[in-house]
């Protein structure tokens, strides 16, 4: 097998580097880098697993080199950094910023591609200034890209496309002959048996052969195990085999099954999680560790190719995952939840010439990634990157530094060319959406959402595109620059739980108050995955602010008039409104709340206390005693109610607490 997907597209391999010309004059000096990607991969995990011998050639590499935490940023949508690592630039710039994208003419969500970057990639920078580039499995590479040497985009993978996209794409590999050679890598890699998958999960061969028949994929342990480690496999065997052949002097290798395995397993790994099954334990527990000393050992095979190559190797993620304090009782594969398992930051680390070794982990950020990986093969920089070259390099190891130059103006992106969207592409773009939803970064409420802008205004961005892309200026403090975007995205989809709700945290930020309570009880409405946490975090916004303002007690009794007539069946709203009434002195409006829900339960000791306290304001004393003293038949433990009693009866019917008359 080892020889076969070289002997299918060997000729092919060699035509298509004789397209692209000899080297561009002025090209740098010869220097060749390796670059591997571990999404989603942190330090948390890693170092405790190199502690205990587990991860040897990771090891290996940090003790030879240096490391870094790598800073990410918001939203940690994988697409949108891989993009950003690949390019230097904002999501506001590439324009990759969700998991798809819309097909312009019949509306179909496809999965993200890259028609939706804007500007050249530094493999594309690489390729013209002479270097021979190899890409494999790149976040948004798809239709594949014209370079002087090999890409294959990341349809080749099994995980989340389905056969049809592999046997029907004529866009999948460049050269394109290549494609034949991975499909054949996919069929023999891809679906792991029994014994690869018994040996990470303690499962049964009956246990097993169910799991396949049921076809769950990622929505199951078994299945989802060997649908991971069988796309992590096809990409390593792709990218060692024609790095064996055609001696890049750049590979980019990309490997999702990292952050896969988190979503998949982490709530089984040890420690036990309360919510886990003592049976799930033992079954899966040991999954995770397994998947990272698969992908150690495919890490061993690209540090040998390095060092016999002189060749820096830089291994990276685009964030961290929270091993350390995974949140217990939220899903790492259901919407709106599994982001509560991504945290940054990533990692960094790095051997070879120009990494003298260091003990010490410094410090990086995900836009310093293409500067570095620049100066390391003397390509210039693009004069609006944000970050600059990691310290520490050996620059007298390294090609001279030329000028920068503006990529977009600069170097041109050639990709190939596909035809129009097909029955095929709609069925594999339709499999995706189920794949992305099985990984929790995706509603079905979400992906079948339609394009709600009129079709003079329809694109290929969604609402999760613009989305992101106001959530990312957001978090670098541009709420107000964020607002048109989050805007956008609600014209694309005015229901999305997700844009109303971080469109009002954006309006709060900003003090724009009723806007910002409108858009969030629309969220709650419209499916908010936890709507009664984020109203109360807004109520208790609210009373804060009241300490110290007023009129912010007004406001909240309007957004909590605002959550009753959205959920009028919710008593618990009902009642904190009456609450807010009491306090901002509306004492008649109060008590015709709690009146209500005392009738609906007598014995609900909340009401009766908010009745004798209305009762009081109001100045009826009687019936304010006989609130409290009813409160105290059903539950008599209640020292405060007993001296608002007392008090009551010292004073002959003055101005109860927190209100006057």
């Amino acid at each position: 097998m080892k020889r076969s997907l070289l002997l299918l597209c060997g000729a092919v391999l060699l035509s298509g580097a004789a397209l692209a010309g000899p080297p561009a004059k002025g090209a740098p000096a010869r220097a060749r880098l390796i670059l591997v990607g571990w999404d989603g991969a942190d330090w948390k995990l890693l170092d405790p697993l190199m502690q205990r011998g587990l991860l040897p050639n990771l090891s290996a590499l940090v003790a030879r080199g240096r490391t870094w935490n790598l800073e990410s940023v918001n939203p940690m949508i994988s697409p949108l950094i891989w993009t950003t690592m690949a390019t230097g630039r904002s999501p506001v710039d590439h324009g990759v910023a969700d998991f798809q994208e819309l097909d312009p003419k019949t509306r179909a969500r496809l999965p993200i591609s890259g028609w939706s970057r804007k500007v050249p990639a530094i493999w594309n920078v690489a390729s013209e200034k002479g270097l021979k580039v190899g890409v494999v499995g790149w976040w948004a590479t798809w239709p594949a890209e014209k370079v002087n040497g090999f890409f294959v985009s990341d349809r080749a993978s099994p995980v989340l496309f389905p056969p049809e996209v592999l046997s029907g794409s004529p866009a999948l590999t460049w050269p394109e002959g290549l494609a034949e050679g991975i499909r054949l890598v996919g069929r023999r890699e891809g679906s792991p048996g029994f014994e690869d998958v018994s040996a990470a999960l303690r499962i049964t061969k009956p246990e097993f052969d169910a799991a396949v028949a049921a076809k769950k994929g990622l929505a199951d342990p078994i299945t989802g195990y060997q649908k991971i480690v069988g796309s992590t496999r096809v990409y390593a065997r792709t990218a060692l085999e024609l790095y064996d052949r055609e001696k890049p002097d750049l590979l980019m290798v990309y490997f999702e099954g990292t952050d896969e395995i988190g979503h998949l397993l982490a709530r089984f790994y040890p420690p036990k999680l309360p919510n886990i099954s003592e049976e799930d334990f033992r079954k899966y527990g040991g999954g995770v560790v397994a998947y990272f000393q698969e992908a150690d050992r495919i890490l061993g095979e690209f540090m040998k190719r390095a060092e016999t190559a002189g060749a820096n190797l830089v291994l990276l993620s685009d964030h961290g995952f929270k091993w350390a304090d995974r949140p217990s009782y939220y899903s790492s594969i259901q919407f709106d939840t599994a982001f509560l398992w991504h945290e940054s930051p990533g990692i960094l680390a790095a051997a070879g010439p120009g990494f003298p070794p260091a003990a010490a982990r410094g410090k990086a950020g995900v836009f310093d990634v293409t500067p570095t990986l620049c100066r390391l093969l003397g390509l210039p920089a693009d004069p609006g990157f944000e970050g600059r070259p990691v310290a520490g390099l050996a620059a007298g190891r390294l090609p001279a530094a030329p000028p920068p130059v503006p990529w977009t103006k600069t170097f041109k992106v050639e990709r190939l060319a596909v035809r129009s969207s097909s029955e095929v592409d709609k069925a594999a773009g339709e499999e995706f959406t189920k794949k992305l939803i099985s990984l929790g970064y995706l509603t079905g409420a979400e992906a079948a959402a339609v394009d709600a802008r009129p079709p003079e205004r329809a694109g290929t961005e969604t609402a999760g595109t613009f989305q992101n892309i106001a959530t990312f200026l957001r978090g670098r403090g541009q709420a107000r620059e964020s607002l048109p975007w989050y805007r956008k995205a609600l014209e694309v989809n005015p229901n999305s739980p997700t844009a109303l709700f971080n469109f009002s945290g954006a309006l709060e930020v900003l003090d724009e108050w009723d806007e910002s309570d409108d858009a969030l009880v629309a969220a709650a409405r419209n499916g908010y995955h936890d709507p009664e946490a984020a109203i109360y975090r807004r109520v208790a916004a609210y009373a804060r602010r009241g300490e110290k303002e007023p009129k912010s007690r007004l406001q909240l009794v309007k957004f909590l008039r605002k959550a009753v007539s959205a959920f009028p069946e919710s008593l618990r709203y009902r009642a904190s409104l009456g609450k807010a009434l009491f306090e901002a002195k509306e004492c008649a409006a109060s008590q015709t709340i709690f009146r209500d829900l005392m009738a609906r339960n007598p014995r609900d000791t909340e009401a009766l206390n908010l009745m004798a306290l209305t009762s009081w304001c109001l100045g009826d004393v009687a019936g304010a005693s006989d609130y409290f003293g009813r409160s105290l038949a059903v539950y008599p433990d209640q020292p405060a109610v007993r001296g608002g009693l007392g008090e009551l009866t010292r004073s002959g019917g003055g101005r109860p607490p927190g209100s006057t008359r």
